[in-house]
């Protein structure tokens, strides 16, 4: 051993900061991306759905046989492995709409398991009282703002050719961190496993279908923004540095919600935070869909703590609340079904609309957020409605 090995909490805050530094170079301007190699709006729509629904389809069938803490670890090396070697085959991707599906069904195959399976590996130490999760995972965010503002430079400075190399890069750099072993490796607890149910028994209580309906709404309502914010604000006129400043502004703004959750909704119901979110969604949209000033975009982006983060506290308390057997269940449907399925339907269906009606399909996505006013959610456990 001829190199000083890390702690649990260095290796991941390390692994976390340079994998979501890719992430934010990949997500803000992917499509800025595939624009720059000639698809229409519609294709980079199918190119960007396809790898939203690879990511569902792979967290509900490869990641849980990562299920024993010894398998964790080899799960994120050969992930980033793969996930490098994808990312540098981009610099030969050519405007062929074949082509550039296939790649990005194989990147996020990969990509889709690997913060699922890091934050399993963080909650092992977490509960071995070596890691605070927050503490760690707060570099993630941080280096996501970085990769976002650095994107942005290049991409104005120089164009975006540079954000595949950019990308890649940083894949290769957590890649190369993940072959190093922390101090203390991720082992198998003596206590007995928890049985999981079948996906399909959760799926008849009605709590939980209620449940999964309002995230998707609310969060799917994000699918035009995630596809086509860059475009269209790059198009008005928005420098690219500006617009990697604003998408870095609502991530700045989401951890400091994360940070300040326990004080502000600690004694708010699930419901009410849903409630929240999906206020917050019919404003901020409506808005980006009216304007492109800046003053007007910023204060948009600012609601992201609330249509992201307060709903993501929101999901993550309901499945909290749920009896002990649920909580793995109900984890792996809120990552595949709202997050993955919806998200890449939603996501084509973004591409149809800005093809059409540019901008203005921001209004459609506002729309999203009016049924969860009205819909009413159960926080029971859910254990008694899967039983009957």
């Amino acid at each position: 051993m001829g190199y000083p090995r890390p702690t649990p909490f260095h290796w991941l805050s390390v692994y976390y900061g340079t994998y979501f530094f890719a992430f934010g170079v990949y997500l803000p301007f992917w499509s800025v991306w595939l624009a720059w190699l000639g698809l229409s709006a519609d294709e980079i729509g199918i190119v960007i759905g396809a790898g939203v629904m690879t990511r569902f389809v792979v967290n509900l069938t490869l990641t849980p046989r990562f299920h024993l803490p010894e398998h964790l670890l080899p799960a994120v090396r050969w992930l980033s492995f793969i996930a490098t070697v994808i990312g540098f085959l981009h610099l030969m991707a050519t405007p062929d709409l074949l082509w550039l599906t296939v790649l990005s069904v194989a990147i996020n195959s990969v990509i889709g398991p690997a913060v699922p399976v890091s934050d399993a590996l963080a909650n092992h130490y977490n509960r071995r009282k070596l890691v605070d999760y927050g503490r760690a995972r707060l570099w993630g965010s941080l280096a996501f703002v970085m990769g976002s503002m650095m994107a942005g430079t290049l991409v104005d400075s120089v164009g975006p050719q540079t954000i595949v190399p950019l990308a890649a890069s940083a894949l290769l750099l957590t890649w190369g961190w993940s072959l190093l072993s922390p101090r203390e490796l991720p082992v198998k607890e003596e206590t007995q496993a928890i049985a999981r149910p079948p996906l399909r028994l959760v799926l008849r209580s009605r709590p939980v279908l209620m449940f999964l309906v309002i995230v998707s709404l609310i969060q799917g309502s994000h699918a035009a923004y995630y596809a086509f914010s860059a475009i269209h604000w790059t198009q008005a006129g928005v420098a690219d540095v500006v617009v990697g400043y604003l998408w870095s502004f609502g991530v700045v703004v989401e951890v400091m919600m994360f940070a300040l959750a326990g004080r502000l909704f600690g004694h708010w119901q699930v419901q009410s935070l849903f409630r929240l979110a999906a206020l917050a969604v019919v404003l901020r949209w409506c808005l980006t869909g009216w304007s492109t000033e800046l003053g007007v975009l910023f204060f948009a982006q600012s609601l992201h703590g609330i249509t992201f983060g307060v709903a993501h506290i929101a999901a993550m308390r309901y499945i909290q609340q749920q009896n002990s057997d649920k909580i793995i269940a109900l984890q792996a449907l809120y990552s595949a079904i709202p997050m993955g399925a919806v998200m890449a339907l939603l996501t084509v269906v973004s591409g149809e609309l800005y093809e059409r009606f540019g901008g203005h399909s921001f209004y459609a996505m506002a729309l999203l957020g009016l049924p969860v006013l009205l819909l009413t959610l159960r926080t029971e456990p859910a254990t008694e409605a899967v039983n009957h």
